[in-house]
Parts: structure tokens; C-alpha cells; sequence
């Protein structure tokens, strides 16, 4: 807003304004730019600008209505940022209560290895990018050595799903223990790496007070995993 020289005190005077007011107003609300006078003060001092204006250089009306409309879109965007915090707060609600009914089931999530308990089975996918052939997962101990090979075959693409019973290349069951998973297939005549996921028991929730995100903590040595990163849910 233009307002000039020899009528600016005169003008801060007639809305109670005083320099130190100014001072005070901008030490404890300059985070709010434009509009730390508050509305009310704002309409205010432009129609004590009017009325102040200098005769012989009166305010042009262009210059008054860009003064509207600045003031409009301040207003506006203020108003968008409140309806926007409510929704996002409402739905980062939403997610933590439909998050903690997980606890106590099975989500499969990207992992590399998990953990095999005594007489028990490790649950997993392969992420087929592409329609492949001679899709194959291999099992390794924690020492690198490999353990199991689970042929899958011919696949579209998509997630394909594996077992593996814990037992090794002889049918006997293999020490409980962190194994590792790798698996590859034939994509357009070459062999590719693909990615692999597990499933893993929700053991608890996490709400990010800060950011708002959701975080598992998962069994099977998973550790925790944001809540986006799930796949699908058993």
C-alpha cells in the first residue's frame, strides 16, 4: 500500500498506531507478513489513506483496486492454508486408526532377507516387471552360501508369491537364523535381477508427530517400515 511521506504519521496517529505499537505488532507476528495488522487494520488504513490522500495527486483508482485485490489474495490464501491443515489433519487421523487395526496381521513390504524361526516357513514375492521366464529365488545363509533355489517359472508380470519351507537343497531343516533372498528370470531374452518383498507381522504403530506419516514395526527382523511402502495385506 502507497502512503505519502507527510501524511504517514498523521494517518498511524488516527488508527491509534503508534510507533512502538508498530514495533511491538511486528516483533511478535512478522512470521505473518502482510496481513499482521489483521484485517479490520488493514481496511482501515485504506480508507485513512483515502482520506488523507493529497488533493493535487490523488490515489488512482488502479492503484486502489490492486490494493483490493492484494489484500483479497492474501485473505484467500490464509483461508485455503486453514481448510488445507484441517484435511490434512483429518486424514493423517484417519490413516493411524486404520494402521493400528494392522497389529497382529501380515503385510508384505520390499525386504531382502528375513528371519527364519525354529520349524517355521518364510513367506515372500517377486516384483515381475516385466513377463518373464525361468523366474528363480535363491535362499542364502547369513555366510553367503546358497541354501535353497525355488523355481517359479514362467510369470506375467505382477507380484508372484513364494514359500519356503526352511529346509535346504537335501529336504532337511536348516538352522533358524537371517536368510537372504535373490531372485532373477529371463526378461526379453536376458537375465535381470528382480526385486524381492516378505511378509512380516505388524507388531506396532507409529504416529510422526512432525511429518504425519505412519510407521509399522514389524517381527521377522523387518525392523519398521513406513506405512506406503505396504504392498498388500494378508
Amino acid at each position: 500500500m502507497t502512503v505519502s511521506t507527510s501524511n504517514s504519521t498523521n494517518i498511524y496517529q488516527q488508527l491509534g498506531l503508534t510507533t512502538s505499537s508498530m514495533a511491538s505488532s511486528g516483533a511478535t507476528s512478522g512470521s505473518t507478513g502482510m496481513n499482521s495488522l489483521g484485517e479490520s487494520t488493514f481496511l482501515k488504513l485504506m480508507v485513512t489513506e483515502l482520506q488523507n490522500q493529497d488533493p493535487t495527486s490523488p490515489l488512482k483508482s488502479e492503484n486502489f483496486l490492486a490494493q483490493l485485490a492484494q489484500f483479497s489474495a492474501v485473505s484467500g490464501i490464509q483461508s485455503l492454508q486453514k481448510t488445507v491443515d484441517g484435511l490434512a489433519g483429518s486424514l493423517s487421523k484417519t490413516q493411524t486408526l486404520q494402521a493400528a487395526g494392522l497389529v497382529g496381521r501380515s503385510v508384505l513390504v520390499p525386504a531382502t532377507q528375513a528371519n527364519l524361526q525354529a520349524k517355521g516357513a518364510i513367506s515372500g514375492a517377486v516384483d515381475v516387471s516385466s513377463a518373464a521366464n525361468d523366474v528363480v529365488v535363491g535362499v542364502y545363509s547369513a555366510a553367503g552360501q546358497l541354501v535353497k533355489t525355488i523355481d517359479l517359472g514362467m510369470q506375467p508380470s505382477g507380484l508372484v508369491d513364494f514359500n519356503w519351507d526352511g529346509t535346504g537343497k537335501n529336504g532337511q531343516p536348516v538352522p533358524p537364523g537371517t536368510y537372504s533372498f535373490r531372485a532373477e528370470g529371463v526378461v526379453s531374452g536376458k537375465h535381470e535381477g528382480l526385486s524381492t518383498l516378505a511378509y512380516a507381522p505388524v507388531n506396532s504403530v507409529t504416529l510422526d508427530q512432525k511429518n504425519g506419516g505412519v510407521t509399522l514395526g514389524l517381527g521377522d527382523g523387518l525392523g519398521s517400515v513406513d506405512l506406503t511402502k505396504v504392498r498388500q495385506i494378508a
